[in-house]
């Protein structure tokens, strides 16, 4: 089943006196359960696509299909959609340092109830056990490794139980070491909880954790 079918996507930003085309006519089809790596150069517009792809940022041209419904122009459905269909891990992680951990990863179910439910509680202890940070629900986030802090926003991502886990450069921060086990985490997220993954890297190694490899050049998509 395709999940995910953009097409001839464009992006234009104004760069001085002149409009820079970032998405150039981009397509691009993926099934349900894959898992997807994106590679390119700095400003090469992996950001700008992940941001299309999650809803937070509205292409110039083009159509946006997800699970089969056109969203290209659903603005005022798109927060709902987002919050229960998609999660997204950022490089900076995003999280508040005045919260711990685990409010950190509920923070998407609080804007959304005024307490927490039972269940959703429950998950997210699953999740950090899951990636192996269940001791660390107390600590704030400003006591946390760069690595501990990644998982806090993998668990934080998946809370509402995405169809869809965007992720740009989630090991940007990290060392060799972490960021394998990062890569490694996500192979075994896309396999346990059949989630779609789409990921932007610098990394090859991160890439090469992916079942399908792309290029971004030129505002397209070529397979690596």
């Amino acid at each position: 089943m395709i999940m995910i079918k953009l097409k001839d996507i464009v992006k234009r930003y104004t760069d001085g006196d002149e409009m820079r085309c970032v998405i150039d006519h981009l397509s691009l089809e993926v099934n349900d359960g894959n898992f997807v790596s994106i590679t390119g150069e700095s400003g090469a517009g992996k950001t700008t696509l992940l941001s299309i792809l999650g809803t937070m940022l509205q292409a110039d041209e083009g159509t946006y299909i997800l699970n089969g419904t056109d969203i290209t122009n659903a603005m005022e459905e798109l927060p709902t959609l987002r919050n229960r269909h998609i999660g997204m891990v950022f490089q900076d992680h995003r999280l508040l340092p005045q919260f711990t951990a685990i409010q950190n990863i509920l923070l998407p179910i609080m804007a959304t109830h005024k307490s927490v439910p039972t269940a959703d509680l429950e998950h997210a202890r699953e999740l950090m056990k899951f990636v192996g940070i269940e001791k660390l629900g107390d600590r704030f986030a400003d006591n946390l490794s760069g690595g501990e802090k990644t998982r806090v926003a993998i668990c934080r991502a998946l809370i509402n139980r995405p169809a869809l886990l965007l992720a740009d450069e989630p090991t940007g921060q990290l060392d060799a070491a972490n960021a394998k086990t990062i890569a490694t985490l996500f192979q075994e997220l896309n396999v346990r909880f059949h989630t779609t993954i789409i990921m932007a890297t610098h990394s090859p190694e991160m890439a090469k954790a992916a079942q399908i490899a792309f290029h971004l050049i030129n505002g397209k998509l070529i397979t690596a």
